[in-house]
């Protein structure tokens, strides 16, 4: 089974109903989400991950990467009204601040 397929059953036992709809918002089944502080945690606590990094995808929405020292990582979409969902997870990550990635296909 893959991370994100593992992660997705992990936090599905946090978020009961499996998905959190806003009003005007498509969601699908297969979306979990949840209040961003009961994924972090769950994050922290099943993963060993933590916020590495943040960014702006919108004025109404944070783009939020947490990783592991073992290089599990997830990304994870907050609005504003702390509603985070999860958008990917996976292995064998690696920080490559500063670094320039040279090679084919990079």
């Amino acid at each position: 089974m893959d991370r994100l397929a593992r992660s997705a059953l992990g936090l599905a036992i946090l978020v009961p109903a499996v998905s959190v709809s806003m009003p005007g918002t498509a969601v699908t089944q297969a979306e979990i989400c949840a209040p961003r502080a009961e994924l972090a945690e769950q994050l922290e606590m099943q993963f060993a991950e933590t916020q590495r990094a943040i960014g702006l995808l919108a004025t109404d929405r944070l783009m939020e990467i947490f990783t592991s020292a073992e290089g599990s990582w997830t990304i994870l979409s907050t609005d504003v009204n702390g509603v985070s969902c999860l958008i990917a997870a996976g292995e064998a990550w690696d920080d490559v601040s500063g670094a320039r990635l040279v090679g084919e296909g990079v």
